[in-house]
């Protein structure tokens, strides 16, 4: 029964992602750090500048090299190609982190749809989406994912001044209600491990049940994403890039 679930909502996922995913491109380079950014929080051990650890794959920057289509069964070429095709950002193969997931097809198969769904079918649109990926991102310390999506979140609109309330964890003031409870939301779902009641009640009076839903999922995918592929197989940042995330303070 999973499984025909999962192939259910698979092509959910990607029908709602061709609509409005490709106004994203590509994470800009960021080759310049800002002021006070000199070591990672979190994902990989050492400057993108430096050698490679020893036991990481210079292609997949990770300690598993990229899965190649040809090297899966029939069942692993399906879910692969669910999500490697043209009407994806993912066109031209599966990248880390969640191209580690392939290296267990049948466990891609359910994480896949639902990476999808959370990053691009929900209802809180690209510049909500990369605020609140960008909320957790900072609250467990994850360096690769803060910088893969700072310029994917300047890009969807993000202001640099909410940016920077986030990265450095500054008290949210004179923002709009949205970005001030996802913000809130995170730093209590993720930092201090308990929601209140108080927030909670707004979130669920803004976004509604299904948006306080999908948000919570959202957040907490990303912690699943850090934990469950760019930690185990120490995912490198790109060789042109520099670490964007301060120590938390």
């Amino acid at each position: 029964m999973p499984r025909v679930i999962s192939w259910i909502v698979m092509p959910i996922a990607v029908v709602v992602l061709s609509g409005w995913a490709w106004a994203q491109e590509p994470s800009p380079t960021v080759t310049r750090p800002r002021s006070g950014v000199n070591s990672l929080a979190g994902g990989t051990t050492q400057s993108s500048q430096r050698a490679l650890p020893k036991d990481i794959d210079p292609g997949s920057r990770a300690r598993l090299p990229n899965v190649k289509r040809e090297d899966l069964d029939a069942e692993g070429k399906k879910t692969y190609d669910s999500i490697v095709n043209e009407n994806t950002p993912y066109s031209h193969g599966l990248p880390a982190p969640i191209g580690m997931w392939m290296h267990s097809p049948k466990m891609a198969q359910h994480m896949l749809p639902e990476y999808m769904y959370l990053r691009f079918g929900n209802s809180f649109g690209t510049r909500l989406t990369e605020l609140a990926i960008l909320v957790a991102s900072r609250e467990i310390n994850a360096q690769y994912e803060w910088t893969a999506h700072e310029p994917w979140a300047l890009k969807a609109g993000v202001e640099p001044e909410i940016i920077d309330i986030v990265k450095y964890r500054r008290r949210v003031t004179g923002l709009g209600e949205k970005e001030t409870l996802i913000i809130v939301f995170g730093r209590e779902l993720l930092g201090d491990r308990k929601v209140t009641s108080e927030t909670f009640a707004h979130a669920l009076k803004v976004f509604g049940e299904d948006g306080v839903t999908d948000l919570a999922g959202l957040m907490a995918f990303y912690q699943f994403l850090y934990t469950s592929s760019v930690v185990p197989f120490d995912i490198q940042l790109p060789a042109d890039s520099q670490p964007l995330l301060p120590v938390r303070p």
